[in-house]
């Protein structure tokens, strides 16, 4: 399974800033699309309103309740011939503008291309990044490009508010054996309900154990969602709506009363830790809904865009369930479903726009097994394995041709691949330029950031003093703030430095803070680097799992004797947020949740280590960057196996440190191991450039130049790190 993600952030007038990225390939693509056309969003908002002029024909009269118009439709008549001319006229308009051909944005159409066609035979999953309502509302499944070469792909949107989720190692199991449906019918005046009830009943009756809630009071729902039982899917029917904006949605649970996310928070949020997995509103206007459940955490959230007939949302629930049953994954069943609505655009245009999905980013996706439902993970096969060794072939065969002189288009005429092969031909003419080559401005430049740099830093600033003196780099420190890839990446921002260096990736929240500066970020990755947790040598501990290290500093576990260790009381350090060292370990070790009371915060790397190292006090740990350990014998790191199942993997100190031999307990690799993924806890460094900053670009571009030349990678290896590149 492949996630292709889009995702696009506003840059003022300027318009999108977007990037593309897929799943198992090391590079992410970048390039701009224009703002939305004015001749598409008259088309849209004519559609939309010639399709809602269903709500005049409701049997349910407004102004007999208080609550708001956007409900779920039994429509007597249709006006379908201006529906339909309004239904062209926005596939027409969205086509004119996706299908330009501005260079900053064919980049991202070449790449998409080139990605369906290494990944042909892999299901292919395609996610919309978005803060722009508007751009979350466009049927992009419409875009030419995307039928003709992802024909069977569903395009998921992340809702404006969502954010990033780590993925669960062990997510939580619902107390069933078969797939548990909680199922609220709300208020249903003048629509069919019991349509739905039937749909359900018919498919899943044996398939699934289903709650049912019939217009329950406030109370009820609550009880409900509390179950310590749980469930894996929510399912609401009945009337419901949403802001224009698409952040605040709500749903009538029974005459009386509606209720809004954020009203019910803490029932939602205690039905996701007991096992939800997914929700599904079969009612209208949903995306507020998904909006608001994703903050939560849920990550599969399955809603109505628009006010939505009743024949269309009874007849897509039986769709879906037919297909989910089926095996399919849930991507697969939702685009499945809407397909099988098309029939019904003569008498409703644009019915199968409607259901959309709403996933988070890097989020588990939900696949029905009848006897243990659980979350489809994003996984390689042996055969995908195989596939992606031959596309890292083929693409290394197509960098040797394009050095030679030899055009792409002769190997690969359909492909255009310019966006990767000019790129990585640079990189290739970089390694085999000597410093002298290279075009370093003159100059005093500042930089900041990542401790995890630092040995590395020291080499690289002896070089380059000593073949260009007249290129000076002063590392700059906050003002107030430790130093940290988030405080390099903040001082990037605010323009106090020329270029950052970082340990994580820019998250989204700093890509956001720059475009509100008009900043561009741009990340590059240069070395390979592994985090590691480190105890006194004479604590008589081989290795942990990652469960059990997020369990000691979350302050689950507290004593080294619940892990196989000695009576001895845990003291977890670490450092402050700052650090990208301490952001990876909370995405990774912790899952984003917080640490506990017990963990010891100190500000230096160096001063946690020298607490660890103490002989007077043997239960400390602290987590580091292997470079930072790998040849300091005062400190022990710790095996780690991804389960408690698997064999603990080290990594083998230097020789005057005496390491333990190889043994069936643990598996030892040497640094070079890193590459190939067996040790659990591996990322990448990054330089981090503002690329639209004439100044400051060029001096960042100088120094990533440098560090992926043959000789900036040997600094690399001499520090202690993996370059990421070979030569």
């Amino acid at each position: 399974m492949q996630i292709i993600k889009l995702k696009f952030r506003q840059v003022g007038e300027r318009g999108f800033f977007v990037t593309l990225s897929c799943t198992q390939q090391p590079w992410e693509v970048e390039g701009y699309l224009s703002l939305m056309p004015q001749g598409l969003k008259v088309a849209l908002n004519q559609w939309q309103a010639s399709y809602r002029q269903l709500d005049t024909l409701r049997s349910l009269a407004v102004a007999e309740t208080d609550l708001p118009a956007n409900w779920r439709v039994v429509p007597k008549s249709v006006r379908v011939n201006s529906s339909t001319e309004c239904l062209n006229a926005v596939k027409t308009e969205l086509n004119l503008w996706l299908n330009n051909l501005e260079g900053d944005w064919q980049t991202i159409r070449d790449a998409l291309i080139a990605f369906s066609n290494q990944f042909q035979s892999a299901e292919l999953q395609i996610t919309l990044d978005s803060q722009n309502i508007d751009l979350c509302r466009l049927p992009w499944q419409e875009w030419e490009l995307f039928q003709q070469y992802y024909p069977q792909t569903e395009i998921a949107i992340s809702t404006p508010t969502a954010k990033d989720m780590a993925i669960a190692s062990n997510p939580v199991k619902v107390n069933s054996k078969k797939i548990r449906i909680l199922l609220v019918v709300g208020k249903s005046e003048g629509i069919s309900t019991q349509s739905d009830l039937d749909t359900i009943e018919r498919l899943l009756a044996k398939q699934a154990e289903i709650v049912y809630l019939l217009q329950p009071s406030l109370k009820e729902l609550a009880a409900a969602l509390w179950c310590d039982r749980g469930y894996h899917i929510f399912i609401f029917t009945g009337h419901s709506g949403s802001n224009n904006d698409g952040t605040i949605g709500w749903i009538a649970i029974n005459d009386r009363e509606q209720l809004t996310i954020p009203e019910f928070k803490d029932a939602f949020k205690q039905a996701i830790e007991n096992g939800l997995q997914l929700a599904i509103f079969n009612s209208c206007d949903g995306l507020g809904l998904a909006d608001r459940l994703s903050e939560l955490n849920l990550g599969q959230v399955i809603v109505m865009s628009e006010p939505v007939p009743d024949l269309v949302a009874i007849e897509f629930l039986e769709h879906l369930f037919s297909e989910l049953i089926n095996q399919r994954s849930l991507f697969s069943a939702v685009h499945r479903a809407r397909k099988k609505l098309e029939h019904l655009n003569s008498r409703y245009p644009g019915a199968p726009w409607l259901p959309t999905l709403c996933v988070k980013p890097r989020q588990n996706y939900f696949t029905w097994h009848e006897n243990d439902p659980v979350l489809l993970k994003p996984a390689i096969s042996g055969n995908m394995g195989q596939r992606l060794a031959r596309t890292f072939l083929g693409l290394a065969l197509c960098i040797l041709l394009f050095i030679s002189g030899l055009s792409l288009n002769i190997l690969l005429p359909q492909l255009n691949l310019e966006f990767i092969a000019q790129p990585i031909a640079a990189l290739v003419k970089q390694s085999t330029s000597v410093t002298a080559e290279l075009n370093l401005p003159s100059g005093t430049w500042q930089y900041g950031g990542s401790t995890t740099w630092q040995p590395i830093n020291r080499l690289v600033r002896q070089k380059l003093g000593q073949k260009h003196p007249d290129f000076q780099l002063i590392h700059t420190d906050h003002a107030a703030l430790p130093n940290g890839s988030g405080t390099g990446i903040r001082m990037l921002i605010k323009g106090q430095i020329s270029f950052a260096l970082s340990s994580r990736p820019v998250s989204d929240r700093e890509y956001d803070a720059a475009i509100v500066r008009g900043k561009i970020l741009k990340q590059v990755p240069v070395a390979i680097d592994g985090v590691v947790a480190v105890v006194n040598p004479q604590l008589n501990l081989d290795g942990l799992t990652t469960k059990q290290l997020g369990a000691i500093y979350r302050g689950q576990i507290t004593n080294w004797k619940a892990v196989g260790g000695p009576d001895l009381p845990i003291i977890p350090y670490a450092r402050p947020s700052q650090s990208g060292t301490t952001e990876f370990w909370r995405t990774n070790i912790l899952k984003s949740l917080q640490y506990g009371g017990n963990v010891v915060f100190v500000e230096e790397s160096t001063a946690a280590i020298a607490k660890v190292a103490d002989m007077t006090d043997l239960g400390g740990i602290y987590f580091t960057s292997i470079a930072e350990v790998i040849n300091n014998c005062d400190i022990k790191p710790l095996a780690l196996a991804r389960r408690s199942a698997s064999i603990p993997v080290g990594i083998r100190q230097g020789d005057r440190c005496n390491v333990p031999a190889p043994s069936t307990k643990v598996r030892y690799l040497n640094l070079s191991g890193l590459r190939t993924g067996e040790y659990p806890l591996i990322r990448r460094l990054f330089i981090i450039i503002e690329i639209n900053s004439p100044v400051d670009e060029e001096v960042g571009e100088a120094y990533k130049n440098f560090m992926l030349t043959q000789e900036g990678q040997n600094l690399i290896a001499r520090a202690g790190f993996i370059p990421i590149r070979s030569f």
